[in-house]
C-alpha cells in the first residue's frame, strides 16, 4: 500500500508530462505497471526546480510574458507529490531570482492562480541547463561494437526498436565528420530514450547511460545472461533485460519499450 502511494505521484507526473508534450501515452495496467514503476525517475529537489522552470519555458511565447500557474492542477508537471510541494518549488525559483510573480506578493498565500514570468537570470539558467524536447523518434543505442555482438544489434536491438516505431541510432552506424565525443553527446540529447547493453562491460556504455540519466532521459539496461554477474555495482539496482539470444532480446526490448514509452511515429 505504501509503495502504491509513493508511485502514484510519479505515475501522474509521467502521464501529465507526456500529455503536455503531445506524446503518446501508453496503456498502464496491472501487467505493465511494475515495469513502468522500475523506470520512472525519482527526481531530487533541484531537479524538480529545473523541470518546473522548463515548464514555464514551454508555456512562454516570448521573454517577459507572464503565464498563469494553477498549483492544485499543475503540480504533476513539477513531479511534485501535491500542491504543497509545488508551492515550495515555485517559492524556491522565486527566491533564487529565476522567476518572479507579476500579480502579487511572492509568499504565494493569497490566490489559487498565480501569474509568473521567467527573469533574465532564469533565461540564462535555462541556457546553461538546456536539453531537447522530449518529443523525438530517435532511440540512442549504447553497446559494445565487438563483432561478437554485431548480431545482437542487427537481429535484436535494431529490429525491436524499429518495430516499436522508433529510429535506432548507433554512433558507428552512419558516416559523420563530427568529433566522436561531440556526436555522442548531441545524439543522446536528441533521443527520446537510450538502450544500454552493458554486455562486455565497456566503460563508454556506462558513460553514455549515465549522461542520459543526468538529462532525465529514460535508460533501458540490457545484458547477456552469462555476463550478468559482471554488471557494475553502481548500476545493479536498475532493472536489466537479461537475454540469452537475439530472439529473446528482441522480444523483451520491444515489450519493455512499448509498455514504458509507448509507440513512436517513425515509419
Amino acid at each position: 500500500m505504501a509503495k502504491s502511494r509513493q508511485l502514484e505521484p510519479r505515475l501522474s507526473a509521467w502521464i501529465r508530462e507526456r500529455f503536455e508534450a503531445g506524446a503518446d501515452i501508453p496503456e498502464v495496467n496491472s501487467n505493465t505497471l511494475e515495469e513502468v514503476a522500475k523506470i520512472l525517475p525519482d527526481y531530487k529537489v533541484a531537479e524538480k526546480q529545473l523541470i518546473l522552470l522548463r515548464v514555464f519555458e514551454r508555456r512562454t511565447a516570448f521573454p517577459g510574458q507572464a503565464i498563469d500557474i494553477h498549483p492544485n492542477f499543475d503540480f504533476p508537471l513539477a513531479w511534485a507529490a501535491g500542491e504543497e510541494e509545488f508551492l515550495y518549488l515555485l517559492r524556491s525559483l522565486i527566491d533564487r531570482g529565476l522567476v518572479r510573480r507579476t500579480d502579487g506578493p511572492s509568499d504565494l498565500t493569497d490566490s489559487f492562480v498565480f501569474k509568473v514570468e521567467i527573469t533574465a537570470n532564469g533565461w540564462d539558467f535555462l541556457d546553461q541547463h538546456s536539453r531537447p524536447s522530449v518529443i523525438s523518434d530517435q532511440a540512442f543505442v549504447a553497446m559494445s561494437f565487438s563483432p561478437e555482438l554485431k548480431s545482437a544489434w542487427e537481429n535484436a536491438i535494431r529490429p525491436a526498436l524499429t518495430k516499436a516505431k522508433f529510429r535506432p541510432y548507433r554512433v558507428d552506424a552512419e558516416p559523420h565528420i563530427d568529433r566522436i565525443d561531440t556526436k555522442i553527446v548531441t545524439e543522446i540529447k536528441n533521443s527520446k530514450f537510450l538502450v544500454a547493453d552493458v554486455t562486455q562491460q565497456r566503460p563508454g556504455v556506462y558513460f553514455e547511460a549515465g549522461y542520459a540519466l543526468g538529462l532525465g532521459i529514460p535508460v533501458f539496461w540490457c545484458v547477456r545472461a552469462n555476463d550478468l554477474q559482471n554488471v557494475h555495482f553502481d548500476t545493479r539496482q536498475y532493472n536489466h533485460i537479461v537475454w540469452t539470444d537475439e530472439n529473446d532480446l528482441a522480444e523483451q526490448l520491444y515489450l519493455f519499450v512499448s509498455a514504458v514509452i509507448g509507440t513512436g511515429t517513425a515509419i
